[in-house]
């Protein structure tokens, strides 16, 4: 066979494998390549440390600032928003990160992260900003290891707060905890959240891995709705940063629009 002959069947065939992986590829929904897209982004916080070294640093006149990544996260996927809360005057801000293990035994560490932050700002309450897992194990940690006094504000964003059923392709501690029947989620959901904590949830209807997206509300909250975002946008949304900087700031600035309207029927601005 001469080589313009090969050349020619080698193109044909790349067509017709093209063709087909094009045709698979607009058969997957929409929402699944919008998530990988996002995710391949936050590559970088793969080289930043997963501990924070908690220092004393300069007051800012808000409380000890407290994030917490998700499932599979590292707590660098935190640096636009922390950016963006610095640039708006918040300095003092602390990014607890986690590995393996329990659920459970991830909230005790993370009560203890937030005493040591306390102890090094000389603070007795803190705020936390939790995305996705995060706010079950901050909810946790409040509800359960004696935290409630200790916190003035909880913001979930993408948390699976009544459970996920995506959680059940895989077994894991982690995902079993996650599934809306478990009895991590029925002792979570049994226990009444703290009254004077401020508490608010953002949802979208673009996640992949909370399903149903109704879950991320909470009846003892205020509920933000933002729509089109997919599982990992949350952490780069300018629209989720100002709706998080604003109900921080209250009641300096009017988070009104989050108030006394049914959970998922809030349009975040």
């Amino acid at each position: 066979m001469q080589a313009v002959d090969f050349l020619r069947l080698a193109k044909a065939a790349g067509r017709k494998i093209g063709a087909e992986v094009k045709k698979g590829a607009q058969s997957v929904n929409p929402d699944v390549w919008r998530e990988f897209a996002v995710v391949s982004t936050l590559a970088y916080t793969l080289a930043i440390p997963k501990r924070e070294q908690i220092a004393s640093k300069p007051p800012d006149g808000c409380p000890p600032l407290i994030l917490v990544h998700g499932l599979g996260g590292n707590r660098g996927a935190w640096t636009p928003l922390r950016l963006y809360l610095r640039m708006n005057g918040r300095r003092r801000i602390y990014a607890f990160g986690y590995e393996a293990g329990k659920v459970e035994n991830i909230a005790v560490e993370f009560a203890e992260f937030v005493r040591e932050v306390m102890r090094a700002t000389g603070e007795g309450r803190v705020e936390i900003v939790s995305h996705s897992l995060g706010g079950l194990i901050s909810r946790y940690a409040i509800v359960n290891l004696d935290l409630a006094q200790h916190v003035q504000t909880l913001i979930t964003l993408a948390t699976p707060n009544q459970g996920t059923y995506a959680a059940q392709y895989a077994n894991t501690d982690k995902t079993l905890a996650m599934r809306p029947d478990s009895e991590f989620m029925r002792d979570l959901s049994a226990k009444t959240f703290p009254k004077h904590i401020r508490f608010m949830t953002v949802a979208s209807d673009r996640d992949i891995y909370v399903i149903p997206h109704e879950s991320m509300a909470h009846a003892d909250a205020e509920n933000v709705f933002i729509p089109g975002l997919s599982h990992s946008q949350f952490l780069m949304s300018c629209k989720v940063f100002r709706i998080v900087y604003r109900f921080l700031e209250a009641p300096h600035i009017d988070v009104s629009y989050a108030k006394n309207k049914p959970a998922w029927q809030i349009q975040g601005e």
